[in-house]
């Protein structure tokens, strides 16, 4: 869990296609959803840990995660707002939807020789990875 904490910026990610297919979105939307370089500051005290994340210039979100409990998760894709949980899994944070839909994403979150890999993942199998370097 302590090599999540600290200052992220993405830099590859694929599967993004996919996902937006998996999502219905428009092919246009899709494309600017893969346009974003988002960065994030990762934080955690006690059993909270909170993702402050700046998505554009001047739009950004922060989820504020408390192990094992319920929070509001923002899908930047979607714009839904959709009530998770997350737990550890050896040194993975995962998060997933508290009621399942159709297009729910479990999101493992875990740091991989030195980077930050996020994976969304459908219940169908559709998975977009990607890969933040440190800031």
């Amino acid at each position: 869990m302590a090599d999540l904490v600290g200052s992220w910026k993405l830099d590859s990610q694929d599967g993004v296609e996919d996902l937006g297919k998996f999502l219905e979105l428009a092919e246009d939307k899709t494309k600017q959803f893969a346009a974003l370089k988002p960065s994030m500051e990762v934080t955690k005290t006690d059993n909270t840990i909170v993702f402050k994340v700046k998505i554009t210039a001047t739009w950004g979100i922060e989820h504020k995660i408390v192990l094992g409990e319920e929070f509001e998760l923002l899908n930047v894709a979607t714009g839904e707002k959709l009530k998770s949980t997350a737990h550890m899994d050896g040194n993975k944070l995962i998060v997933k939807p508290v009621e399942e839909t159709p297009k729910s994403l479990v999101s493992t979150n875990e740091v991989v020789d030195g980077k930050l890999v996020v994976t969304m993942t459908t219940k169908s199998g559709v998975k977009c990875t990607q890969y933040y370097v440190k800031a």
